[in-house]
């Protein structure tokens, strides 16, 4: 929980969530949304699929849901990021349909907005930096929570995070 609090005191990272957020709650807010969601992901595996760029096997290429996060649970938030990525294309064109067929101009105008938001450089590089941070430190989060954690070996896990961190930074 700390290190949610944390990473919020950073006003970028702190617009980047309630970014995030917006975008999800606008994609998630009903059924027919995420039917529509779910097909144009079903139609995007089917073509990459037919084109040979990804394989089948029982298990992978699972369609599901943009994932809602929350507040203090910072694993939650790194599904919320992997499954937007993953169902970029599909949140974008529902998106824009949304902005075409709405049912009202506020509801046209906010999601005009958040598509523009999610095409921008700048929500695209926060969502694959926070994405590498999180998926580094989400291993740490997972294994400190474990009960059988000894002292040193978690001493371990903070220091192998935090090369990890630094490596990402170097590199980045």
């Amino acid at each position: 929980m700390a290190h949610i609090v944390a990473a919020r005191e950073i006003s970028d990272v702190h617009t980047f969530f309630q970014n995030l957020i917006f975008i999800i709650n606008i994609v998630s807010a009903s059924c027919k949304r995420n039917d529509e969601l779910r097909a144009f992901q079903v139609a995007a595996i089917e073509h990459l699929v037919d084109i040979g760029e990804i394989e089948t096997s029982k298990g992978v290429n699972q369609v599901g849901g943009l994932q809602r996060f929350e507040d203090s649970k910072w694993s939650s938030h790194f599904k919320s990021i992997c499954s937007l990525i993953k169902m970029y294309g599909a949140t974008c064109l529902v998106l824009e349909n949304i902005a075409l067929d709405g049912s009202t101009y506020s509801q046209r105008g906010d999601v005009a907005f958040s598509f523009k938001l999610l095409m921008s450089f700048d929500f695209a590089f926060f969502l694959d930096i926070m994405k590498n941070v999180m998926g580094i430190t989400d291993v740490l989060c997972q294994a400190l929570q474990q009960e059988s954690q000894n002292i040193l070996n978690a001493m371990h896990l903070v220091t192998n995070t935090k090369t990890l961190i630094q490596k990402l930074r170097d590199d980045g």
